[in-house]
């Protein structure tokens, strides 16, 4: 009965501004319905009941609000322009948020945005969240290994280029359709609920893309995610089960130096947290930021010690 009052509560959270709507609508459905049974002690009656439901099955959600409107706020998350966190440019500049509008609205603003947007020219970030037996969320990172040295890259369950099926009637990219598809191609489960973050410029090693940031929720429970393996491909891919909540979200993020991250993966994973776990950024920062500078100094010394081992190799023998 908990998991299903909680599944309610999260199918009516993603109503977002429709959730109050839909309280005051059950609320009156049940005084009229209790009106036309019973007359005005039966109306009260069973306004009183609603309440009493409704506020079971919003409790979450409302609290998740609150947290999001009184606990959330600058600088803990990130704002228009280059992304920082726990001290470091994560490399990707954000350009837009998405707010409350529908589907055709939101793919209007980012191909209002101009830019490389308007023809197509973007790739999709997309954070994958199936939930355990105990109620627990959990998403896959992607661990690439990248010809010829073996650069190893930490990125979204999905990350994908864009393609010619990703258009919609109007002739402009639809990242929702793009989700749909790079899931099935390469995670091949059922999707019940698509929301974006934003977009903005992703920093490569080579040049810069451009990139629309989201998650998506499946109902294959998370259980079944375990062991996953991506199709095969022209780079090693190996896929990471995730926790979900600060303690999860700050391991993962530990993996690897800020520069081993691409940029929208990294913004989508700390807008992820804070969608699941409200006003948790200063304390993942507290706990990133000793992993990110050890690792940052491990770079130093591992580059140092090349540059020696270079320097004495060309010394002539004597």
């Amino acid at each position: 009965m908990r998991q299903r009052l909680r599944r309610a509560g999260w199918w009516i959270q993603r109503l977002r501004g429709k959730r109050f709507i839909a309280f005051v609508a059950i609320t009156a459905a049940a005084a009229l319905g209790g009106w036309f049974y019973g007359g005005l002690d039966s109306a009260a009656t069973g306004g009183i009941a609603a309440l009493v439901v409704a506020s079971l099955v919003l409790a979450g959600p409302l609290k998740l609000l609150a947290k999001r409107l009184f606990v959330r706020t600058a600088p803990w998350r990130s704002g228009l322009g280059p992304l920082t966190f726990a001290e470091s440019d994560l490399g990707f500049r954000v350009e837009g948020f998405v707010g409350s509008e529908g589907p055709r609205e939101t793919v209007d603003a980012i191909a209002a945005s101009g830019g490389r947007f308007a023809s197509g020219e973007m790739s999709l970030e997309l954070w994958l969240v199936a939930t355990d037996d105990q109620g627990q969320d959990w998403t896959l990172v992607q661990e690439i290994k990248e010809p010829p040295a073996g650069r190893v890259v930490w990125t979204s369950s999905v990350d994908s280029l864009l393609n010619i099926a990703d258009f919609d009637d109007t002739g402009r990219p639809n990242p929702f359709r793009a989700a749909h598809r790079v899931v099935e191609e390469e995670i091949d489960v059922p999707l019940v609920d698509i929301e974006l973050f934003g977009w903005g410029r992703e920093q490569l090693p080579v040049g810069t893309r451009d990139t629309v940031v989201a998650f998506a929720r499946t109902s294959v429970p998370a259980e079944k995610l375990s062991g996953f393996t991506y199709p095969d491909s022209r780079v090693e891919r190996s896929a990471h089960l995730v926790s979900l909540d600060l303690d999860g979200v700050a391991k993962a993020l530990g993996w690897g130096h800020p520069t081993h991250w691409n940029g929208g993966a990294a913004f989508g994973i700390l807008e992820l947290l804070e969608e699941f776990q409200a006003g948790a950024w200063p304390a993942l920062e507290r706990r990133v930021a000793p992993r990110w500078y050890e690792k940052g100094m491990f770079a130093r010394v591992e580059r140092g010690t090349e540059s020696l081992a270079e320097k004495a190799a060309a010394v002539p023998a004597q």
